[in-house]
């Protein structure tokens, strides 16, 4: 089967993570292709679709959301895989263990994806906690803030629960 894995990514969190889903499609067998959403994508030749994009301010980059908005047809009649990539994922966080725990169920997906899960054919939606750096914070006092939530720079991605999310994606694409 022939699967996009599309994505746009501010640091690179999301590609690495986009990269992961597209390699283990690979090793089972199914033509993909990997696509950054910084340049024009045409879905219409993917049997499948997984698109996942970085948050920022609990919204979807604006590659992705053009994406979703030009393609929302298309993507009502194909399945589809959504992920982001964020400070709090389902599984780990960029920021102390507690607090994630008690913001983690209050979480809303960005409107992108919720409206994708409404009018398309998604399988799934997952969030991943991303990676960061120091010179990604916002300014002195952002850095502060996020010092004092606990967080933790550093590679925060969960790339078992990655391994898992696609390892569903093979199991629903190739049947029981």
């Amino acid at each position: 089967m022939k699967v996009l894995v599309a994505y746009t990514t501010a640091y690179g969190a999301a590609r690495g993570v986009a990269e992961r889903i597209a390699q283990r499609l690979t090793e089972a067998g199914h033509d993909v292709d990997l696509r950054d959403l910084a340049e024009p994508v045409d879905p219409s030749d993917y049997a499948a679709i997984v698109l996942g994009s970085s948050v920022h301010n609990g919204q979807w980059l604006a590659p992705a959301a053009r994406f979703a908005d030009l393609h929302r047809a298309l993507l009502a009649g194909k399945p589809a895989w959504l992920f982001s990539v964020q400070t709090i994922g389902a599984t780990s966080a960029m920021i102390s263990a507690r607090l994630a725990g008690w913001v983690r169920p209050k979480l809303k997906e960005p409107k992108v994806a919720a409206a994708l899960r409404a009018t398309a054919n998604v399988r799934e939606y997952r969030a991943f906690a991303g990676a960061i750096e120091p010179e990604q914070w916002p300014g002195p006092l952002g850095r502060v803030v996020f010092r004092l939530t606990g967080g933790r720079y550093g590679d925060h991605r969960d790339w078992a629960d990655i391994d898992a999310f696609a390892a569903r994606i093979v199991r629903n694409i190739d049947g029981p």
